[in-house]
């Protein structure tokens, strides 16, 4: 009541939550969503957004602790949505599970050169089934932020073609995020090759300022169970080289109110 007095008297309109941006993250697992836009959620375009995460593969044996067995996968689902549950809070989202098994569930490889290899062949039926929630998860007027895929990790190539299937239908809010650890720690060469791949025409735009060293120490009290060296590495990179997040979106399609944010 007191902002709309405020406004009436400046004579401007207040804001009211309708007049939020709403933002979906499509996260694969349970922790990408922070770990790729973790600064731009503390303090940057997405920072005041009405952010929803959608955690595609929510159906997990995946620790750094124990092996990753299927008989282990109730308890560490039920683990790491706890940890997604502390996340939500520091990082100011709401989260939604979808109760897809993630890779080393579906298929028990471990092997990391097969996980991440980047010509291994997608599940159509699947693409199929990730295109057809997302397209109605983008049915409330949100801009839907996909992974692009970057470093080759089946689960987030399977969403990032289900967002390349959206973006081919219509083009209007939809962005590509980059992956982290793994844009952390590739040429940079990679991460435009992989952007290009999904739509040549993709422009990068910046999402925060450099990555710092208070969101790495949430990262890292948010999800002991995953950050391990690889994560730590990417850290430090990321610190070192002063990198910034950043969202790919088609030309003439960076959202108005990103736009305003970045300023453009």
């Amino acid at each position: 009541q007191a902002r709309g007095v405020q406004s009436r008297l400046l004579g401007t309109a207040p804001v009211t939550r309708s007049d939020t941006p709403r933002v979906t993250i499509v996260s694969p697992h349970f922790d990408d969503a922070p770990l790729s836009l973790g600064q731009s959620l503390l303090d940057g375009a997405l920072h005041g957004c009405r952010v929803r995460v959608r955690v595609v593969f929510a159906r997990t044996n995946f620790t750094r602790w124990v092996h990753p067995t299927r008989g282990r996968a109730g308890p560490i689902s039920l683990w790491r949505r706890a940890e997604e549950s502390v996340a939500q809070v520091a990082f100011g989202y709401r989260v939604a599970t979808s109760p897809h098994e993630e890779v080393v569930l579906r298929t028990g490889e471990l092997d990391p050169a097969v996980l991440l290899d980047p010509t291994s062949e997608l599940d159509d039926a699947l693409v199929d089934t990730l295109t057809a929630q997302a397209r109605r998860w983008r049915g409330d007027g949100s801009t839907v932020l996909f992974p692009a895929g970057i470093g080759g990790h089946l689960d987030h190539r399977l969403v990032a073609e289900a967002g390349r299937r959206l973006l081919a239908e219509h083009p209007d809010r939809i962005g590509f995020y980059e992956d982290r650890p793994y844009a952390s720690l590739v040429d940079p060469g990679v991460v435009d090759e992989t952007l290009r791949a999904i739509d040549p025409a993709l422009v990068p735009v910046d999402v925060s300022g450099p990555v710092t060293e208070r969101l790495h120490r949430r990262l890292r009290r948010c999800y002991p169970s995953q950050i391990d060296d690889l994560f730590v590495r990417a850290m430090d990179a990321d610190r070192a080289t002063a990198a910034c997040e950043r969202v790919w979106f088609a030309p003439g399609q960076v959202p108005a109110w990103l736009s305003f944010r970045d300023g453009h």
